[in-house]
C-alpha cells in the first residue's frame, strides 16, 4: 500500500502529527510519500490545487481539514484528520477580528474537506463531537494520537542547577489558545520557591515574560524538551482548546504530574485527583491552589507521576496509534469504510 501524507507545513502540532503517524507507518513497512507546501497556501488552498501533482501508484491520501479538500483526486480515497477546531466562544473571548474573520474562511475549507473524504478522523471525543455539532453528520472515527514512551520517558538528572526551587513548566506556542496569558497572573500568586519554566513554542519565539520568576527556554530540541520535562516538578498547561494534548501527555510519559484545563480533549487523558488536576479555565486561584498541592506533597507527585507513566505506556504509545491507523487504511483501500 502506497500512503501520501499531502500537507501544508508550518511549525505547527499538526507537523508533529503527521510527522508520527508517518514514522508508525514506515515501522510496519508501508510505502509513504510526503507532499507539502508551505502554510501560507492556506490563505487560498483553492489556487493550489492545480498545481498539486499525486502519483498514480498512490492507493491512499491522508490530509488536514483545513486544506485536505485540495488533494482530493477521484478514485482515491481521501482521509482527512480534524486535530481541533477553534469554536465560536473561543474566537468570541480571545482572537482579534482579524484572526475571527480568518478562522471564520478556515471553518468554511474545514467543511468542504469533510464533505470531499471517504473517512475523518478525530484526535478526541471532544473533538468529534465538535464536528458533529458544527457540521453535522459524516462517517468519523476518533484515533487518539500515540507519543514515543521510548524517548519520553522518565530519566535522572545530575547537578540540578535549580535545586532547592518547585520548578514548574510550560510547553507550547505563548498563545492565548494556550493559555499563556496565564502564566504571569500564576506565577505573580506563587511564594519564592517556585520558578516557572517556559518554551517560546514554534510559532511565538520572540515573546518574553518580564519577572524574576518566569525563566525562557527559548524554541527546544525534543532532546532538550525532554531534559526538562524531567528536570521539572509539575508541568502546568493553562490551555483553552486542545485537540489532543501533546505536552500533557508528553510529561505523563516522563512521569511527572499536571495541572491543566478541564476543557476540551484534556479529562479523555488526565483523571482529576488521580494523575493530575483539571482546573476550571481562567481561574487562576484554581492553578494555584493545585500547584501548591502538588509542591507541598512530594508522595502525590511521586504517585501521580507512577499512574501517568502506566497511562500513556498503555494507552498513548505510537505502536498503538500507528496499528489503528494502518487498519483504517487497508479497509479505506478496500471500501469497506
Amino acid at each position: 500500500m502506497k500512503i501520501a501524507y499531502c500537507l501544508l507545513t508550518g511549525k505547527s502540532g499538526g507537523d508533529v502529527y503527521f510527522n508520527l503517524l508517518e514514522q508508525t507507518q514506515r515501522q510496519l513497512d508501508e510505502e509513504v510519500t510526503r507532499i507539502s507546501y508551505h502554510r501560507n497556501w492556506s490563505f487560498y488552498p483553492r489556487l493550489l490545487r492545480p498545481f498539486v501533482k499525486i502519483d498514480r501508484k498512490i492507493n491512499i491520501i491522508h490530509s488536514n481539514a483545513e486544506y485536505g479538500f485540495t488533494f482530493k483526486r477521484k478514485s482515491k480515497p481521501l482521509i482527512i484528520s480534524v486535530l481541533h477546531i477553534i469554536t465560536e466562544p473561543f474566537k468570541k473571548n480571545y482572537l482579534t477580528l482579524m484572526q475571527k474573520i480568518y478562522y471564520q474562511f478556515i471553518l468554511d475549507y474545514i467543511h468542504d474537506s469533510l464533505k470531499s473524504a471517504q473517512l475523518v478522523i478525530t484526535i478526541s471525543k471532544a473533538t468529534e463531537e465538535t464536528v458533529r455539532k458544527l457540521y453535522g453528520t459524516f462517517n468519523i472515527q476518533t484515533v487518539t494520537c500515540g507519543i514515543d514512551t521510548s524517548l519520553f520517558k522518565p530519566m535522572p538528572v545530575e547537578n540540578d542547577p535549580f535545586s532547592g526551587t518547585v520548578k514548574l513548566l510550560f510547553v507550547g506556542n505563548l498563545t492565548k489558545r494556550k493559555g499563556a496569558d496565564l502564566l504571569p497572573q500564576i506565577i505573580a500568586k506563587l511564594d519564592k520557591r517556585f520558578l516557572l519554566f517556559y518554551t517560546t513554542g514554534l510559532r511565538t519565539p520572540q515573546k518574553m515574560y518580564r519577572s524574576e520568576k518566569m525563566i525562557p527556554l527559548g524554541c527546544l530540541t525534543q532532546d532538550e524538551l525532554i531534559y526538562w520535562y524531567n528536570l521539572c516538578d509539575i508541568c502546568v498547561l493553562p490551555t483553552r482548546l486542545e485537540g489532543f494534548g501533546y505536552a500533557v501527555a508528553e510529561a505523563m510519559a516522563c512521569g511527572k504530574p499536571v495541572v491543566t484545563t478541564n476543557c476540551s480533549s484534556l479529562p479523555e487523558i488526565v483523571i482529576n485527583n488521580e494523575n493530575g488536576f483539571l482546573c476550571k479555565m481562567d481561574h487562576i486561584n484554581d492553578y494555584v491552589d493545585k500547584i501548591m498541592m502538588l509542591a507541598d506533597n512530594y508522595e502525590l507527585r511521586q504517585k501521580m507521576g507512577i499512574i501517568n507513566r502506566k497511562r500513556v505506556v498503555e494507552n498513548f504509545n505510537l505502536e498503538k496509534m500507528g496499528k489503528e491507523y494502518n487498519e483504517i487504511y487497508q479497509k479505506v483501500v478496500k471500501g469497506l469504510h
